[in-house]
């Protein structure tokens, strides 16, 4: 197999979302025959070092920038610098510049993750963000969706050959996230009693994730379970209209908000149940790692859940929109503890055979290959 370089190109270094996702793929990604760097078009978050620990060449396209250069720029001259074999975008933006910045190389193949298919109702600007996504996935020299009904979606674009798009499911470290012995300690941080089962949700706080049918459908789990507690782990610009709901529901002292946190698997450990009400999804990293922690989910049927979870057997998939799907999945899982613990182990078990970053790993080595031996 020849060498080959690969530079992921990230919008930021932040821990959260698709910068997390890449240093877990640049783990493992790391054991085979690539080269591999990773560089950010803003220098915010504090994964550089991380990433420099695992051994990867880190570069920060906003450094050094002025008036007679920009982050475009500066990426070519990297990729020419540093003989990149395939340039790694993950997101429409930085899809737009790699394509810019490639405009002409034909020695660099250029490929794209779509991490979600974005629709105009997912977020502020909804609108602006899935016409860009939509528009910049004609850039690339090859398209990987994380899920297959992604891959559906994206090769339904008028235009876009089925050849350039590749379905390669997310996949989690697995063992990183089951922490049982972290569970008593957890809940006694955050004040919770014995008695009370724990619904959670991990992930940003935005529009698409649809929290606020959560929230409705917790109020009415309460009515019948009063010492239940819904635990709400991230961030994000929705937060204080959310409380606000949260208080007009008159919810607010059964409702844990722990703001942004990195102790993903231990505040997992604390739950009983895990909770995914969005609109839309690809394939959940959240869903993933919930499994992986051993904890009985609830996920709307969006995006790849189905390919994921099999209803009553390894999870439990209700329609989206709705807040009394929410309710009475929950409490079904509460008044069945049975049930709560048959699929928290089935689960767990779905995951750690059909999901694990190394199978991942081997994917995306094949894409690579292949893609790098057309660019020769």
């Amino acid at each position: 197999m020849a060498h080959i370089t690969v530079l992921h190109l990230i919008h930021h270094f932040a821990t959260a979302g698709i910068g997390r996702l890449v240093g877990v793929w640049l783990e493992h990604l790391e054991e085979r025959n690539l080269s591999l760097h990773v560089g950010a078009l803003s220098g915010q978050g504090d994964l550089k070092e991380e990433f420099r620990h695992l051994g990867v060449q880190v570069v920060d396209f906003s450094e050094n920038r002025n008036r007679s250069s920009n982050s475009i720029e500066m990426v070519r001259d990297y990729v020419i610098a540093n003989q990149i074999s395939i340039v790694h975008s993950h997101s429409p933006r930085t899809r737009l510049a790699a394509a810019a910045a490639l405009a002409g190389l034909r020695q660099t193949a250029h490929l794209a993750t779509e991490h979600l298919f974005y629709s105009p109702w997912d977020r502020r600007w909804g609108l602006f963000y899935a016409l860009m996504d939509w528009f910049s996935l004609y850039l690339p020299d090859h398209i990987v969706t994380v899920s297959q009904h992604m891959r559906d979606q994206v090769v339904a674009l008028p235009g876009l050959s089925s050849k350039r798009v590749t379905a390669v499911q997310n996949s989690v470290d697995c063992e990183v996230f089951y922490m049982p012995d972290e569970r008593d300690a957890c809940r006694l941080e955050f004040k919770l009693a014995p008695e009370s089962k724990v619904v959670g949700y991990t992930g940003r706080l935005e529009k698409q994730k649809r929290l606020d049918l959560l929230l409705e459908g917790f109020s009415t789990v309460l009515v019948q379970h009063p010492q239940a507690r819904l635990m709400i782990v991230g961030d994000g610009w929705l937060r204080p209209k959310l409380e606000d709901l949260a208080a007009d529901l008159g919810i607010s002292h059964a409702v844990i908000w722990t703001g942004y946190r990195q102790d993903i698997p231990r505040l997992l450990s604390a739950m009983d149940i895990f909770i995914l009400p969005s609109a839309n999804e690809g394939l959940s990293m959240s869903l993933l790692e919930a499994m992986a922690a051993g904890k009985p989910s609830i996920v709307t049927d969006v995006g790849g859940a189905r390919e994921v979870v099999a209803s009553g057997s390894t999870g439990i998939l209700i329609p989206p929109g709705s807040a009394s799907a929410i309710a009475t999945a929950i409490v079904d899982l509460i008044d069945h503890p049975e049930k709560l613990t048959a699929l928290a182990k089935a689960g767990r078990s779905r995951v750690f055979e059909d999901f694990s970053v190394q199978r991942l790993a081997e994917a995306y080595e094949k894409v690579y290959q292949a893609l790098a031996s057309k660019a020769r």
